[in-house]
């Protein structure tokens, strides 16, 4: 046996293998070292025919999954031996793998995680990434094309969650990712449906060659895979991963849910739910008219809280269905299992007809959609038990009265002695033989006993045949004997494989189903987030925003949504915001702890809540429709690639320099603070007249820089946040105001800090020196109006034909264009 492990090993180095050993998965050598440790295992030896014991551990086989889930979180890839042959019959048990489970690939044990495990396969070409990514556990496959940027490729990786991207070399290699050689791009003939929305001959080999790693790895078919989804990056607002961190959408600074957008929203009465909301959030729309129906969808929720109540109801009793529906393609459902799918499908015509009774054209739409699949219903409803076992194999799970075979081989097992008692009394009776008797023994099983005396009345119509002898009697069987013989004595083995075999009839006819439950599945989660948002909105009080094509934002008694829910509310203060009519830039100065921070971060927030689809917290809100937001919020070093705060906040912020346009949101918190004063305060400036002259952006910017406030022009609107001082003290009013702040109070601030009387005066009486020099007046003073005209070069280029230039025509062109700069 340990030959053959050893053989089967050497194809899998990279990982651990959990070999199947009657009722344990053992592991050997440096495998059994590795697992012994990660699991908090005993390790033991075993004498297998070499000079030292063999080191090993074990792990019982009904409970590895949990056990094989921890080794695949500590970055481990698992290889499942299986027993493939009788453990019963003469010889060496046949094992072999069965399955290869990574990170990627970790089926989630746990139903109803609001969560998706993506694994991903990256194509790298000349101009361009293509980044494939599916869930195994939902069978969602996704693709994109994403231009050749590494930090473009790192956001979506990181944005996604992706723990293993499979590659066709290993030359590539991304932090805190597994990547996993392989290359196979054939698509087998029962796969070329899922490709049929896809045309780019990138992504349909980056797709096969993910898909045939999944089937090389899970060693089974996965037909419940379902139709690949392009997702196009220009139909989503475009984020940075740093983005998502500062605004804290679904993960907040300590890498939970709490305190986050995602958080606040999900109400979510289904797993499905939870899942599309997060993928909601994290890719809010570009698209007004598919924003307003999803706001028109949430509307008609708001309007009818009874109906809303009573869809959210219906929702709450449907189980993991798209999960469920994967499991039974996959091979790993059991009975309970199928009876939750059979109890959630039986919803679904309730809410069906729930929704048609609201009489809306969108959600009519939606609700048509629910098909009706009584078919598994009633498959289910026959076949199995309505409190089924875990376990699949040992019987239990099979309704009465469903399979002829079964009901007998359940009546001999309980009926057994009845029947035999019965059957001694009939032999009696026809042959006449008063002393017959039925007896049993283990070597020779059941027989019918008769004893010397009564021998000369054995007829050969008896259809009897001799068996034993014995110096009183002798002893015979009759078919009929040895057939009930058979069915008693293996009625109990029998009634285990046949129930198990049934229950694998009902999962191959279910199986045939799985895209029609996955389609349904969608439905449910659409409607669930719908109504979850109309349940947040009307508790809440939201307002459903409004549109413009004119740049403006214009938001009455504005707050931010999830401060609201973690401070009294009595004590919030509602803000106005207002921008893009005579300025497009806002400049927001006032004391630190003042709400500048909660300001802006509540405007993005009610950016990405209006562009999912979700009403928002204000009296009322216009609003532009975003094509992205940059942010720069908070100090924080990449001590890792060795970049201090002012680094990564000069990268944060020419991100937004380079790619912001006219439609973008930029949100810049305190820009320039991490280096000395007049460097930070003349970037900050440079910055702040770049975006009005070039990117046209609407960009809120806060600063401690008051000289800044003398930039106010055609492009820039001053506001501060209100604090009173009185009596030596500072009050927040957190209100924001309009006009410059006259001062920082940082000083005022410390003092609430308690910081020592002595240093407290000693700053009040150096900042009444350095105001005294007129620092200020140093400092130019500009007025930034952006001034747009079209040079020469402009004007020489728009008439130039590339395509139409040979190399040495474009060459010297470009000399001339040259020159006339």
């Amino acid at each position: 046996m340990m030959e053959k492990y050893l053989e089967l090993k050497k194809d899998h180095q990279d990982a651990i293998v959990m070999y199947r050993i009657g009722d344990f998965y053992e592991m050997f050598f440096d495998d059994a070292a590795i697992a012994s440790k990660a699991l908090n295992l005993a390790l033991t030896g075993k004498n297998a025919g070499v000079k030292e014991r063999v080191p090993m551990c074990g792990v019982p086989f009904h409970a590895a999954s949990g056990y094989v889930e921890e080794l695949v979180k500590q970055g481990h890839k698992v290889v499942i031996v299986e027993q493939l042959s009788d453990p019963k019959a003469k010889g060496l048990v046949e094992r072999g793998v069965v399955q290869i489970v990574t990170p990627g690939t970790l089926m989630d044990f746990k139903l109803n995680e609001k969560v998706n495990n993506f694994i991903g396969a990256l194509g790298v070409f000349d101009f361009s990434y293509t980044l494939a990514y599916a869930d195994l556990s939902t069978g969602e496959f996704y693709c994109l094309n994403l231009e050749k940027k590494e930090h473009l490729l790192r956001n979506k990786i990181e944005s996604l969650g992706i723990k293993e991207i499979v590659v066709e070399d290993d030359s590539i290699h991304i932090d805190g990712v597994m990547m996993s050689p392989f290359k196979n791009e054939t698509i087998k003939d029962n796969y070329k449906k899922i490709f049929d929305n896809i045309n780019d001959l990138k992504q349909i080999k980056v797709c096969a060659n993910l898909l045939n790693y999944l089937i090389d790895t899970q060693k089974r078919e996965l037909e419940y895979i379902q139709t690949i989804v392009e997702v196009k990056q220009e139909d989503y607002v475009y984020m940075e991963s740093v983005t998502k961190k500062a605004l804290e959408l679904t993960k907040n600074a300590n890498n939970e849910k709490y305190g986050t957008l995602l958080w606040l929203l999900d109400h979510t009465h289904s797993a499905m739910g939870g899942r599309l909301l997060k993928q909601w959030i994290d890719q809010p729309l570009i698209s007004k008219e598919k924003i307003e129906e999803r706001l028109d969808l949430v509307e008609v929720f708001m309007d009818n809280p009874l109906d809303r109540d009573t869809v959210t109801h219906m929702i709450n009793d449907i189980y993991d269905i798209e999960k469920l529906a994967s499991r039974v393609a996959f091979g790993n459902v059991n009975a309970r299992d199928l009876k939750w799918i059979c109890s959630s499908l039986k919803k679904i015509p309730e809410l069906k007809q729930e929704l048609l009774s609201l009489d809306h054209p969108k959600l009519n739409e939606q609700a048509m959609q629910l098909v009706d699949l009584s078919c598994i219903i009633n498959t289910i409803d026959e076949a199995i038990v309505d409190d089924p076992p875990l376990v699949i194999k040992e019987g239990n799970i099979i309704k009465d009265g469903y399979n002829k075979e079964l009901d007998e081989l359940r009546d001999i097992r309980k009926n057994g002695k009845k029947w035999l008692m019965t059957f001694e009394e009939n032999e009696k009776e026809r042959t006449g033989i008063k002393g017959l008797k039925i007896g049993y023994n283990r070597v020779f099983g059941y027989y019918i006993e008769v004893t010397k005396s009564y021998l000369p009345l054995v007829k050969d119509e008896f259809n009897y045949t001799r068996k034993q002898s014995l110096s009183n009697a002798e002893r015979f069987v009759t078919p009929e004997l040895k057939d009930m013989e058979n069915k008693i004595l293996s009625a109990q083995d029998r009634i285990a494989a046949l129930e198990y075999e049934i229950f694998t009839q009902v999962r191959q006819y279910i199986k045939g189903y799985v895209h029609e439950i996955q389609d349904v599945a969608k439905i449910v989660a659409r409607i669930d987030v719908f109504s979850t948002f109309a349940d947040v909105s009307s508790y809440n009080r939201y307002v459903r925003p409004t549109f413009n094509d004119d740049h403006i934002i214009q938001i009455e008694e504005g707050r931010h949504p999830v401060v609201e829910k973690v401070i009294p509310e009595e004590s919030y203060v509602k803000n106005d915001i207002s921008l893009g009519q005579d300025a497009r830039i806002m400049l927001i100065t006032g004391p630190n702890m003042g709400g500048k921070s909660t300001y802006m971060r509540q405007m993005a927030l009610i950016m990405i809540m209006a562009q999912i689809g979700c009403f928002v917290p204000a009296k009322s809100a216009t609003l532009p429709v975003f094509d992205a937001i940059f942010t720069r919020i908070g100090a924080s070093d990449d001590l890792i690639s060795g970049q201090s705060t002012f680094m990564v906040e000069m990268l944060e912020a020419n991100n937004a320099l380079k790619y912001a346009t006219e439609n973008s949101l930029i949100i810049f918190d305190e820009i320039g603070r991490g280096t000395a004063t007049f460097d930070g305060m003349a970037l900050a400036q440079g910055i702040l007249e770049y975006i009005a002259s070039h990117n046209h952006s609407l960009t809120f910017f806060s600063t401690h820089y008051h000289e800044l406030t003398r930039m106010e022009g055609t492009s820039i609107k001053n506001v501060h946040a209100g604090a009173d001082v009185s009596s030596d003290s500072i009050h927040f009013l957190y209100h924001i105001e309009d006009g410059p702040s006259g001062q920082s109070y940082g000083i005022n601030v410390a003092k609430l800090a308690k910081l020592p009387d002595e240093v407290i005066v000693r700053a009040d009486a150096i900042l009444k020196s350095l105001e005294d020099n007129n620092i200020e007046e140093k400092l130019q003073n500009i007025e930034v109006t952006p001034v747009i005209k079209t040079s020469a070069v402009e004007e020489t280029l728009k008439g130039i034909d590339p395509m139409s230039l040979s190399p040495l025509d474009a060459l010297s062109t470009l000399i001339e264009l040259k020159k006339m700069l």
